[in-house]
């Protein structure tokens, strides 16, 4: 990863909002193995089709595993999006989507099969992504790791362009450089970061944009 990566996304959170949580690292593979698990035991497979999987950081820079946002449609085309935590807390309602942007249709919708989601793999793309950041800097999280499958919104307008059915896979790392890790002004303290985002090509290769 080339210096320029420091053009990337830069953010700023409180220090309450990034307290440490420990429990699931966000760059660990037993981190999503139990996410994975946890999405399995509670989406029916057989009623529905998974083509969205967010698995989210819990606070900014926690580097904490905290949720999953899955996406799924049933025989009946019907789309809805459910969340659910790592830390035992009930799942949030099963909510319907509107239809407008996402309208995918059961029998044409491919799916994420969750068995082929290799844990270890995610944790040696993260792995790679951490060597790319630029020297001075240190890694602090994932702020998420996404697979989503394109389906058709319900306004062709959307539609333009899209390939249905193929799957794409992208994370974000976040880091900090090193000394210059807050600002202070009027007694308000924030903690700085930088966000790169990686994306996974169809043979695996990794790509860092550079915005």
């Amino acid at each position: 990863m080339r210096k320029s990566i420091l053009a990337a996304i830069v953010a700023a959170c409180t220090l309450a909002g990034c307290s440490a949580i420990t429990g699931y690292p966000t760059d660990k593979a037993e981190s999503y193995a139990k996410a994975i698990e946890v999405v399995r035991k509670n989406v029916d497979g057989e009623r529905f089709k998974i083509y969205h999987l967010d698995f989210s950081e819990a606070d900014e820079l926690s580097d904490n595993l905290g949720y999953i946002v899955v996406k799924m449609v049933n025989q009946d085309d019907q789309a809805f999006t459910q969340t659910f935590f790592l830390n035992g807390q009930q799942p949030s309602r099963l909510r319907d989507l509107d239809r407008t942007f996402e309208a995918p249709r059961y029998e044409s919708t491919v799916g994420i099969d969750l068995a082929q989601i290799d844990p270890q793999l995610i944790a040696s793309q993260i792995e790679e992504v951490k060597t790319r950041i630029p020297e001075g800097h240190t890694f602090k999280s994932v702020g998420r790791y996404l697979i989503e499958e394109t389906v058709p919104a319900g306004n062709s307008v959307f539609n333009r362009n899209k390939k249905f059915g193929e799957q794409h896979t992208s994370f974000t790392v976040r880091f900090t450089e090193n000394g210059k890790e807050t600002e202070t002004s009027a007694g308000q303290t924030t903690y700085l970061y930088y966000e790169a985002e990686a994306t996974v090509g169809p043979d695996g290769t990794l790509t860092v944009k550079e915005n």
